[in-house]
């Protein structure tokens, strides 16, 4: 009996240790396949402090109704950060959490807004977002019509919940592109990626506007050719149509070319700054003018600056349009001593 006992034992022992050892196989296995579970290699913190930067709001394509936008999104903590929009350069930090937030001022249409965020060893990235503004714009009235029965039943009443939600959910959208194919009902464009998109003309309330060059003026439906660039205004169907309500005939998208730069002041005059790129060992003299903004950034708050006001060593991010030749100087922005 006490032998039987005994196998019975050292059997229980074995099938434990095969099943736990099934379950640490198992847990491995999950580990390894999932994301949240990063493998402890070498280099591996540098990948995970690798810059990402996630826009929260506004949405490609977005249509705004008022200036300026809300931006928001979130970053590396305390990263520095530079947002370019069409009127000009913004500088912020982003907080402990990572979390950003700027008003962004807009012009008329086309909006292309970009969002830099760099470190101290001069490493950065890049995200944009496009959108596109109409003050004119009427947004979807997102009430119940008034002819609606009054809801006496709770399932009416859950229905028509779900139907405000997804209601308040609804975001106006641009389609922008040139005309490669007009019908009576609907207009197709091949987009700035390249890609094809139909919007619905089927409204005959429809607003068209051309803006092409100088021109401000109230045109017809009919007055859209192909080989036209258009921006159609409106809200996107299940079949991703856009429904327009609103239709620019303008000129075609361009995209401004835009570089930040973290750099080190060598000297500076009343009109020029020494610098040199942190990470690059490369010196550049930057040349002021009447449309570069200077300023500088401490405590959360900007000041206007001048450059003879900015100090040896100090540590500047300035910001380069290079569309053209030569490249032209935006903004400066003076962010207190270095720290080596």
């Amino acid at each position: 009996m006490k032998r039987e006992l005994v196998w019975v034992a050292v059997i229980g022992v074995f099938f434990g240790l095969v099943i736990a050892f099934g379950v640490w196989r198992i847990n491995s296995s999950l580990k390894g396949s999932r994301p949240d579970f990063p493998q402890e290699t070498p280099g591996s913190q540098d990948q995970i402090s690798e810059f990402k930067i996630a826009i929260n709001s506004p949405e490609e394509g977005d249509v705004i109704t008022t200036s300026p936008l809300s931006l928001t999104g979130i970053t590396k903590a305390l990263s520095w950060m530079v947002v370019s929009g069409e009127e000009g350069d913004y500088i912020l930090q982003s907080d402990e959490r990572g979390e950003f937030y700027q008003e962004v001022e807009l012009v008329p249409g086309i909006n292309q807004i970009k969002i830099f965020a760099l470190d101290l060893k001069g490493n950065q990235n890049l995200e944009k977002v496009l959108v596109v503004y109409s003050s004119v714009f009427e947004l979807k009235n997102t009430e119940d019509s008034q002819t609606e029965n009054n809801a006496t039943d709770e399932a009416s009443v859950e229905s028509k919940v779900s139907q405000k939600v997804a209601q308040a959910s609804i975001r106006p959208k641009a389609y922008l592109g040139t005309v490669t194919d007009i019908t009576n009902t609907t207009i197709q464009i091949k987009n700035i990626e390249s890609q094809i998109e139909q919007i619905s003309v089927a409204d005959p309330d429809i607003d068209v506007v051309d803006i092409k060059g100088k021109n401000n003026k109230q045109v017809n439906l009919t007055d859209i050719a192909i080989g036209d660039f258009i921006v159609a205004m409106g809200y996107v169907n299940g079949n991703q149509v856009l429904d327009s309500q609103r239709i620019l005939i303008t000129d075609p998208f361009t995209e401004n070319s835009i570089s930040v730069n973290l750099a080190r002041v060598k000297g500076e005059t009343k009109t020029t700054l020494t610098v040199e790129d942190v990470g690059k060992n490369e010196e550049s003299t930057l040349t002021s003018g009447k449309n570069v903004y200077i300023a500088s950034y401490a405590d959360g708050k900007i000041k206007s600056q001048t450059l003879s006001g900015i100090d040896t060593d100090n540590l500047t991010i300035y910001v380069m349009d290079t569309s053209g030749t030569p490249s032209l100087l935006r903004s400066i922005f003076d962010i207190g001593p270095s720290e080596s």
